[in-house]
């Protein structure tokens, strides 16, 4: 397994990227699995979900130095067993994607760039957030407004969530990296920055 990106934050979080190279053989080797994630594992058909579900563990043991003791919230959203970070996870073709956090909110979301999303662009983005975004690039906004709405879904965990209504991007340029500014737009409003990188394997939104 080769890490792709590592950043430690100021407020003592932690995100990091990798990329799956090993067999399964190879990273069932480096945990130690509950009988409780064996299950879990057992219980994908494909292997390159097996694949995610177990580099996801690794990394988590790299950054922690030690296994991770991952349960689920009835949404389905992650926490830590065993540590006082909060916890979030993404993957896309190859790729893992980790937060730690010690705030309120984590979240990051992983995606592939593709055209795919250019198709229901009109469900997670609001006609004036469309105003912003470059004739020539649609594709590449498309995919990064993505990934930040995803992030921001699995930090306040809302599951009647309108990506397009309670999700708001604010305008940015898009580099290879640097921060957007987003909106929670429920009862109670809140911005915030979030961090992103952008090159040709991968989009990564995140906030810790």
């Amino acid at each position: 397994m080769a890490r792709i990106l590592r950043t430690d934050t100021n407020n003592g979080g932690l995100v990091a990227v990798w990329q799956i190279d090993e067999s399964l053989d190879q990273l069932t080797g480096q945990l130690n699995l509950r009988e409780e994630d064996l299950q879990k594992l057992n219980a994908y058909k494909l292997e390159t979900r097996k694949k995610e579900f177990l580099a996801t563990r690794c990394l988590l043991k790299e950054l922690l130095g030690v296994d991770g003791v991952i349960d689920y919230l009835d949404s389905g959203k992650p926490i830590l067993k065993n540590s006082n970070y909060k916890i979030s996870i993404s993957h896309t073709k190859g790729y893992v994607a980790v937060v730690l956090s010690c705030s309120e909110f984590a979240g990051v979301d992983i995606e592939y760039p593709s055209e795919r999303v250019a198709r229901v662009y009109q469900r997670f983005v609001s006609p004036q957030e469309e105003l912003f975004i470059p004739e020539d690039k649609k594709v590449a906004y498309y995919t990064m407004m993505w990934c930040l709405k995803e992030s921001m879904y699995k930090m306040y965990d809302r599951q009647n969530s309108i990506f397009n209504i309670n999700f708001i991007c604010h305008p940015f340029q898009l580099q290879k990296q640097g921060k957007i500014r987003a909106s929670f737009e429920f009862e109670d409003c809140r911005t915030m920055d979030f961090d992103y990188v952008a090159n040709m394997d991968f989009y990564l939104v995140y906030h810790v």
